[in-house]
């Protein structure tokens, strides 16, 4: 299989020049002529095109524009998602278009506002920060002292044996010198990471930094003090290549390059948004001494370049799993120099992000049980306490992102992110209270319960017809149209939106819910079989991640996506990942409490748990009203 529609070499590659406009600028890149219309438009720097199914042309979302170019005919892919009018107006999906010469194209800018969470329950604890600064006023030698100057600095400051640079240790003789042997000692604990003049120990700075496979937030630390100077995020740089991860490791296997081209957007990005903080914020580069971060195992291979294919295919084997730290020299022109951490993760689909979670929540620290639910593009589950954590990993999360769902999106402004019932009408609400372009995954789950509780839908997840409903309810139905693709509810017409079309909730989105709603209930199922509990001993659930804390309790438990049972002891947790993110970078301590997490944790593989197996089946259907 070859992505992007790739056309084979033959004799030397022809170069052409895609030229973008996208929000009021317009951007050039140059290609070799054969690669996807997608790929060039991606190379864009900050441009973010939907693409969820990774540029395979069946989810329909990369609908751009041309203003100029020779194309090829339009593929089966185009006219199944693409109007006849749309098609004579120039548009296309430009995953399904090579390019074969210049082309001009329009990318609509819907992508630039986007609602990522960055909340979180805040720090709290002794800070201990992973990178330490002391400031030394040092003996000069004389001849009853003739200690190296490199003994001098280590005999200062609590390292045994510590690990000191080739460059390091050429800089320091002189610089001991030029500072009167008035100098900052820069480590952690087990190196000397660097020597300063004066006294520089009020400027300590770190960046704790989450990657998500949809988004990435970013905090702006002072490890002296604890205090979050600064935030930012944005969409992941990635996202172009699919949604999930999946999609992009299957990308990162289609030719040389490939794993390089994910590798340097992502590493870009994180290296944009550093720079953007300490500029905000009047700081030096040379002052930021740590970057920590937490993300799924995928999206760590990715960052650093280590092949993730053995995780799409059994038995899932990742290249590494343990927590890493190196300089930011490894990276090719990186422009901060600074020590990079990443939390250790505990299997090919539970990640660094999952071991930050239960940090933040101190599930290992517990004697109640705790449920503890990551619902973004994975969905990931742990289930214990200190005495045994047990954790799984589902296929459910890409609906909830709307990756599977015909007018879905991610949570930017435009998407419809609320609904209720009101006056039997199904009343919205939309992100930044703009004209609706689309669904998000919170507006998704309260769709499909208001059309549950009206009588709508049946608990089979079947449309119901006219003569089937209560009259109170018949008003509804005014809403549905039949199109190609079968039935479907009006959420907003053309003449409504943001783009001109019909927002719609079909009957196909309807089954993506269920099918994803089914996983995420059959995963917390099989983790207490897999423990011997039940759902009355649960005292606390916590629900984290992006699309898990902008849902509605209420209507993720009337669509069976939690247990009703667990209402009560559910709660918010924000962005887990980032606060254990945070809390790695402002406490060792918490650093090296990461690889206990992992000897306590248990992963359980849901594909050959027969257990999940018969539960997933159970609960396909939704709860009966």
């Amino acid at each position: 299989m070859r992505l992007y529609g790739v056309i084979e070499d033959i004799g030397e590659r022809k170069m052409s020049t895609v030229k973008v406009s996208h929000g009021g600028t317009i951007s050039s890149v140059e290609v070799e002529d054969g690669v996807s219309l997608l790929e060039a438009v991606s190379r864009v720097k900050d441009m973010h095109v939907d693409a969820s199914c990774g540029g395979r042309g069946t989810c329909g979302k990369c609908k751009v524009k041309i203003l100029k170019g020779d194309l090829s005919q339009p593929s089966g892919s185009e006219t199944r998602f693409l109007s006849n009018k749309e098609l004579e107006n120039g548009y296309r999906l430009a995953c399904m278009v090579p390019v074969t010469g210049n082309i001009d194209v329009l990318v609509n800018g819907i992508n630039a506002h986007s609602r990522i969470l960055t909340e979180h329950n805040g720090f709290s604890g002794k800070v201990n920060p992973i990178i330490k600064k002391k400031y030394l006023v040092l003996p000069e030698p004389s001849l009853g002292d003739q200690r190296s100057d490199l003994s001098r600095i280590l005999g200062s400051i609590p390292l045994n044996n510590p690990l000191v640079s080739l460059s390091l240790r050429q800089k320091i003789p002189t610089l001991l010198r030029n500072a009167g042997y008035s100098i900052t000692a820069v480590f952690s604990s087990d190196s000397l990471i660097s020597v300063e003049e004066g006294n520089t120990e009020n400027l300590n700075y770190g960046i704790a930094i989450d990657i998500g496979t949809t988004t990435i937030a970013a905090y702006l630390l002072d490890t002296n003090t604890g205090e979050i100077l600064d935030t930012i995020s944005g969409l992941n740089s990635q996202k172009v290549f699919g949604a999930d991860v999946i999609s992009r490791i299957e990308y990162s296997m289609q030719g040389t390059g490939k794993l390089e081209l994910l590798q340097n957007k992502i590493v870009t990005q994180v290296s944009d948004l550093c720079i953007f903080l300490t500029d905000r914020n009047n700081i030096s580069r040379e002052n930021i001494y740590s970057i920590t971060l937490a993300g799924n195992t995928t999206m760590l291979h990715l960052f650093y370049g280590i092949d993730p294919a053995g995780i799409a295919v059994a038995p899932f084997i990742p290249g590494f799993l343990g927590a890493m730290d190196l300089s930011s020299s490894a990276f090719k022109d990186f422009p901060l120099t600074c020590t990079i951490y990443s939390l250790p993760s505990i299997s090919g689909y539970v990640g660094a992000d999952i071991v930050a979670g239960i940090l933040a929540t101190r599930m290992h620290e517990r004697e109640e049980l705790s449920l503890l639910l990551d619902v973004g593009t994975n969905g990931e589950i742990v289930f214990g306490n200190k005495e045994k954590l047990y954790c799984c990993s589902t296929a459910a999360g890409p609906a909830f992102e709307g990756a599977h769902i015909s007018c879905g999106l991610g949570g930017i402004a435009g998407a419809v992110d609320s609904a209720v019932l009101a006056d039997d009408h199904i009343k919205c609400t939309t992100i930044g209270n703009e004209k609706a372009i689309g669904i998000c995954g919170s507006g998704i789950i309260d769709i499909v319960a208001v059309l549950l509780k009206s009588g709508l839908v049946e608990f089979t997840g079947r449309i119901r017809d006219v003569d089937e409903v209560e009259d109170s309810t018949a008003i509804l139905l005014k809403k549905l149209k039949i199109d190609r693709d079968g039935p479907a509810f009006m959420i907003a017409k053309a003449s409504e939106t943001g783009t001109g079309e019909d927002v719609v909730f079909t009957q196909g989105d309807i089954r993506e819910v269920q099918l994803a709603k089914a996983a995420i209930s059959a995963g917390i199922f099989s983790l207490l079989n897999e423990a011997g509990r039940s759902l009355s001993e649960i005292d606390h659930v916590f629900i984290a991640g992006g699309f898990g804390s902008y849902l509605s309790r209420e209507s993720a438990a009337a669509i069976g996506l939690i247990p009703s049972e667990l209402l009560d002891r559910t709660e918010y947790a924000g962005n887990t990942a980032g606060l254990g993110a945070i809390t790695c970078s402002l406490s060792e301590e918490s650093f090296k409490d990461c690889k206990k997490i992992t000897e306590l944790t248990e992963y359980v593989e849901l594909s050959s748990d027969s257990f999940f197996n018969m539960k997933y089946m159970e609960e396909m259907v939704f709860p009966e009203y």
